[in-house]
């Protein structure tokens, strides 16, 4: 799959102009409804949306030392289309001065929720791409997409509207519960997909689990009165406890866990999604959608009690431009040997927030955090571009399984 040198090499390049000098920060956040009408055509199913089981927000953040500003756009959506991303950031950036190349694009990666705008050749060679046309031609879902960027450009506004000074915390929880790997492996080292596991505590046929990353990460922004303005917390894990059990539009279960976390902390909660590519809900369900946002939002607000002051640093934001190589068949297509995609990096002091695009496989995460300079390393996915869909570590892909296919 991915070559692994490229990121480090990338991750090391732009670590070594870091500014490490003392800065104060300031921080604000808005929230606004992207809900589409559910008359929206849905990608999965070629028909209309069952009603809205909850609302679908975006949520801004503007983080600025005064030099350097950074924008955070969290969107409950499957996906950032790279179409997408370049025409919001262009609007936000019209709008607000911040450069376009920095400001984040991502998404939940909610299966109940609308596509990011996306043109007929992003899935030319997709086996969705009659689905994916059909979608186009809905004029519902033209619509919304059309408002997208103005949407983006005006929460951005208001977040950068509400600027004020705050210091940065850092905590963690184990969120292991919830989690589990849908590619275990058999006695020949091959993985047999289990998405929907009968047990996921109990493989049958001597199976072996793959690996889970139990850790919830929390960057916890607070204002000088030590209440918080923002909260930044990411868990790897698919947005489908509610798909497709609910054919309805629906934030699935990060949304409600932001609202939870906001409810016990104040300020707004965006959440980031972690290289999820293989990783999805224990349980599934109504139900089981209910407990999970909840616990997630428990451990969150746990770590939120006892996270650790971050010291004061500048915050810089960088990108580098990633070759992902092609298989064979895929190069006859497009005529080149790899496509590029963005890595986006926003450190401040010891912590790192390093972006992939599409779907990463959780061990690209692991191993990106275990050779990172950065003391605290946070790798999320789904953000600044599709990419080339799932993502991973070299020899994935020749273990099989749905994500290989």
């Amino acid at each position: 799959m991915l070559t692994l040198t490229l990121f480090f090499t990338c991750i090391l390049l732009l670590t070594l102009t870091c500014k490490r000098a003392s800065a104060g920060l300031s921080a604000g956040t808005a929230k606004v409804d992207i809900t589409p009408d559910p008359g929206m055509i849905n990608w999965v199913h070629g028909t209309p949306y069952n009603g809205v089981l909850d609302p679908l927000a975006g949520r801004a953040l503007v983080l600025t030392d005064g030099d350097t500003t950074a924008a955070f756009l969290c969107l409950d959506i499957i996906d950032a289309v790279e179409e997408a991303v370049a025409n919001a950031r262009k609007a936000v950036h019209e709008s607000t001065g911040i450069p376009e190349k920095n400001i984040l694009f991502a998404a939940s990666h909610t299966h109940s929720g609308p596509r990011a705008p996306f043109t007929a050749s992003t899935f030319r060679h997709s086996r969705s791409s009659d689905r994916m046309q059909t979608l186009l031609n809905d004029p519902i879902y033209q619509a919304w997409c059309e408002k997208l960027p103005e949407t983006c450009a005006n929460i951005v506004k208001q977040a950068q509207s509400a600027l004020q000074p705050v210091s940065l915390s850092l905590g963690r929880a184990n969120a292991a519960e919830w989690l589990f790997n849908r590619r275990p492996i058999d006695e020949n080292g091959n993985v047999v997909s289990t998405l929907h596991p009968e047990n996921p505590y109990a493989l049958p046929d001597g199976l072996r689990f793959g690996i889970v990353d139990p850790t919830l990460t929390l960057l916890s922004l607070n204002g000088t009165d030590g209440k918080a303005v923002a909260t930044l917390f990411s868990v790897p894990c698919h947005s489908v406890s509610i798909y497709p059990h609910h054919e309805g539009i629906s934030a699935d279960w990060p949304g409600p866990a932001c609202n939870h976390i906001s409810e016990a902390l104040g300020g707004e909660t965006c959440f980031l999604q972690g290289c999820a590519g293989d990783i999805v809900p224990a349980r599934r369900g109504e139900e089981a959608r209910t407990q999970m946002a909840r616990f997630f939002a428990d451990r969150a607000i746990a770590a939120a009690k006892c996270a650790r002051p971050l010291p004061e640093a500048s915050l810089k934001v960088t990108s580098n431009t990633v070759g992902l190589p092609l298989l064979p068949n895929r190069r006859e297509e497009t005529g080149t040997d790899f496509h590029p995609v963005e890595i986006q990096i926003i450190s401040c002091g010891p912590f790192a927030l390093v972006t992939l695009p599409g779907e990463p496989l959780n061990g690209l995460a692991r191993e990106i955090v275990a050779r990172s300079p950065f003391p605290h390393t946070l790798v999320i996915g789904y953000t600044n571009g599709r990419g080339v869909g799932y993502i991973g570590l070299p020899g994935e892909k020749a273990k099989g399984g749905y994500e290989a296919g």
